[in-house]
């Protein structure tokens, strides 16, 4: 999600990788259709299903945390170790990449839910927990803050690296792997579920396949393209009839996701800008930010027309799915990426400088992890 979006068929700059553009833009659509799906699957909607398909449009989020370390891995590896200014740069660039666009996409929905509008009024915690982007037991104000949540404590984990290379990995490593046998262990709470998450080892997986990336390991890239589109895509498969456990689905994903990942930037030719994907990818934070309240808003308005003419739900669905993208591109050009390149904005969170051009790595910045 670059700030702007190119509008040239010019060569990617020295270190782009605009196929980061296109994976963000087909995940996004992935949690997007996913959310789409199970809304209108409720039974006080349509209460059946539009695009099975996309029941395993979840996976998207597998593909964010993979992207979300591969891109922070090769954005900052070469920052100098426990420099101070450097972390804090760091720090600042990841707060004016999230929290002014969720902020003003927070805002209404706070109010509208204190109007009434909504199937719960937040109290005093809830709004500071999600205006922070802190951790909670339960989202009350927007439903997809959960990802953001666990992207910030990815940051926390990482800014250690910065500091210290060797207490950061081992804290790292350690923070990943707990939680594999904390996964076979019931009622351990939820603060120690979100800590130990098992969606933390994507974040490592997508570091480990950005180091294998900058010290040249590239060689079989087609073979790993193809085996993470197998890998995802049978599991995808498996996933749309919920027939592999939860824990599973989510680390088969993540490999899938790593593969692809790996294997697109690892073949040059791939490294070319499509222009929908670019812009659909520069526009994928805002539509993560905006297309949960939308469906909500035009599942309601389909049910309305349906009881009045009789449209294939198949046309909603593709309709809505249009109309989030459409008002994703629109949030991105005319509030997100303004108000990015904005002067205050610039001198007020100076973006981080590192000493390679790895920070145009990311082709726009999560996915809300990008830089």
């Amino acid at each position: 999600m670059k700030p702007e979006l190119p509008r040239t068929n010019q060569a990617p700059r020295q270190g782009q990788l605009l196929q980061l553009n296109w994976i963000r833009g087909i995940a996004a659509l992935l949690v997007v259709g996913y959310h789409c799906e199970v809304t209108m699957l409720m039974p006080k909607y349509f209460g059946v299903g539009t695009f099975p398909l996309f029941k395993a449009g979840h996976s998207g989020v597998q593909l964010f945390f993979v992207l979300s370390g591969f891109v922070i891995y090769l954005a900052h590896h070469r920052d100098p170790e426990g420099n101070g200014s450097a972390i804090a740069r760091f720090v600042a660039k990841r707060f004016r990449r999230l929290y002014p666009s969720l902020w003003i996409v927070l805002v209404p929905l706070i109010i509208l839910s204190f109007l009434g509008f909504s199937t719960r009024v937040p109290d005093g915690s809830d709004v500071i927990l999600s205006l922070l982007i802190l951790p909670v037991k339960e989202e009350v104000i927007l439903a997809t803050e959960w990802t953001l949540r666990h992207e910030i404590l990815f940051y926390a984990m990482f800014a250690v690296f910065l500091w210290n290379r060797r207490i950061g990995f081992g804290l790292l490593l350690a923070w990943g792997l707990v939680g594999l046998p904390l996964a076979l262990i019931d009622g351990k709470g939820w603060l120690i579920d979100f800590i130990f998450n098992n969606n933390h080892l994507l974040f490592l997986a997508g570091s480990g396949i950005a180091w294998l990336y900058v010290r040249k390991y590239s060689v079989g890239g087609p073979f790993f393209l193809f085996a993470g589109l197998i890998v995802f895509a049978v599991t995808f498969y498996f996933g749309i009839s919920k027939q592999i456990p939860a824990k599973a689905e989510l680390l088969l994903f993540g490999l899938g996701a790593a593969g692809i990942i790996y294997g697109a930037c690892s073949m040059p030719y791939l490294n070319r800008r499509i222009a929908p994907l670019e812009e659909a990818g520069a526009a994928s934070y805002a539509l993560y930010l905006i297309h949960y309240p939308l469906i909500s808003l035009l599942v309601k308005v389909a049910v309305k027309i349906d009881q009045s003419i009789a449209i294939p739900h198949a046309v909603y669905f593709v309709a809505i799915l249009v109309i989030c993208q459409l008002a994703a591109f629109a949030f991105h050009r005319l509030i997100e990426a303004p108000l990015l390149n904005a002067r205050s904005m610039q001198n007020l969170f100076a973006p981080a400088r590192t000493a390679t051009a790895a920070s145009n790595y990311q082709g726009r910045a999560p996915a809300p992890s990008s830089d």
